[in-house]
């Protein structure tokens, strides 16, 4: 493990590598507000992580050697992060580096049945679903040894819970969505918990039971980021068809939400969320977009239709501590028993948007 001292090195080496006018990768960047002329001392100092040691290289495979000015110790980022298996970016206009973990490529698995489904849920797994319906509560539950995946209790059965896992796509094949369903009604049917890059398409989610019985919802972001839903159908009687908390860079496109028993969606703590051409239909509602505390969240061209108050003069819109919301190029039409006066709305943009 490395030192303050190395660490300290480290992060400093990259401020001077700014302040000289060449970056940590070798590229010359534009000039610098500042110029000096410094001492350095080479003496062959060796770099360990971890027990091993390392060897600094450049992108041309030249050796470069560490220095000390000023008792602080001096390495190049870009060498030092590839020597940790890390890949590495500069962006010349913001002068930043990037360091992150070097992209992995997704195994592709086709599944026809929920267990090879279960089987091949993961970190960096592309899931093809041939035609069907996955009924996940056909899958044996109970307790599970995995950090990542693993049932949660509910009170008329249990959910599946997917914790930390990254670049997952689940994609149904065929022409039509294929089909992802749970039987108790207080699971949702998939929860995402601390997720980051998931992709579902093609796929349609949502209750065995009757319309009107459930608790839970279908999907469940929880503490995820970079999620897209497209050409997917969220039905209920799922409560809502997308429940987020503390996640961004959400993206739900070419969908239908449709049916569920408390609104099309309950959102928190969220921002960069983009809804388009979809459209919310059929769901009835004391609120039927349930916004809170959260920024960025944008529809465009998205058709609301159809849907029904529980109680006469509902707020269709239940916006609260929020900002930058968007309804752009959208259609509202036939909608009953809401109170929808965008006067009173004057936060929100409605750019291009038209009210039947």
């Amino acid at each position: 493990m490395l030192n303050k001292d190395r660490l300290k090195g480290f992060f400093s080496g990259l401020i001077f590598s700014a302040v000289l006018g060449v970056s940590a990768l070798g590229v010359t960047v534009l000039a610098a507000p500042v110029a000096k002329n410094i001492s350095v001392v080479y003496d062959n100092i060796k770099i360990y992580v971890d027990g091993s040691l390392i060897e600094l290289k450049d992108g041309n495979g030249e050796t470069i050697q560490p220095f000390i000015s000023k008792g602080v110790t001096y390495m190049p980022v870009a060498a030092f992060s590839r020597a940790l298996g890390k890949d590495v970016s500069w962006d010349g206009n913001t002068k930043s580096v990037y360091i992150k973990q070097p992209e992995v490529e997704a195994k592709e698995v086709t599944v026809s049945n929920v267990d090879e489904l279960f089987a091949a849920l993961g970190t960096n797994s592309h899931i093809k679903l041939k035609p069907g319906i996955y009924n996940i509560s056909d899958l044996k539950q109970g307790y599970s040894d995995s950090k990542n995946i693993f049932w949660e209790e509910v009170y008329d059965g249990n959910k599946l819970v997917l914790k930390e896992i990254s670049n997952l796509t689940i994609e149904g094949l065929g022409d039509k969505p294929v089909e992802i369903v749970v039987e108790p009604r207080y699971a949702d049917v998939l929860t995402f918990l601390d997720c980051e890059n998931v992709n579902i398409k093609n796929v349609k989610a949502g209750h065995t039971i009757e319309k009107g019985a459930c608790i839970g919802g279908v999907f469940n972001f929880d503490s995820s980021k970079d999620i897209a839903v497209s050409n997917s159908i969220l039905y209920g009687c799922g409560t809502y068809g997308i429940i987020a908390n503390n996640t961004e860079n959400l993206k739900l496109s070419d969908s239908i939400i449709e049916e569920c028993t408390e609104g099309v969606m309950a959102i928190s703590k969220c921002k960069n969320f983009e809804f388009s051409n979809s459209i919310f239909r059929k769901c009835e509602s004391y609120g039927l977009f349930g916004i809170y505390s959260s920024t960025a969240i944008v529809f465009d061209k998205c058709e609301i239709a159809e849907n029904t108050a529980y109680t006469k003069n509902t707020d269709m819109l239940s916006v609260n501590l929020s900002s930058e919301i968007k309804f752009t190029n959208c259609k509202f039409k036939d909608n009953k028993l809401f109170n929808l006066n965008i006067e009173f709305l004057p936060d929100i943009d409605f750019t291009g948007t038209t009210f039947e």
